[in-house]
């Protein structure tokens, strides 16, 4: 069961979810554990896409 005084996470693009932070943040202080629940999943979308992008660059290696 979701707490009702706690934002919802954040969804869509960097560039929606960096909206979505400044509007949250506009209203008030956050908890300390929903921000840290948000840098997790940034971190690990980012990690996520770091592998791909290091995949993609060996399939181009020429041997």
């Amino acid at each position: 069961m979701s707490d009702p005084t706690t934002p919802a996470d954040l969804t869509g693009t960097a560039d929606e979810r960096r909206q979505q932070l400044a509007q949250r943040q506009a209203e008030g202080p956050l908890p300390a554990d929903w921000v840290t629940r948000q840098l997790v999943a940034a971190l690990e979308a980012w990690a996520a896409d770091e592998t791909v992008l290091d995949i993609d660059q060996e399939s181009r290696t020429d041997f």
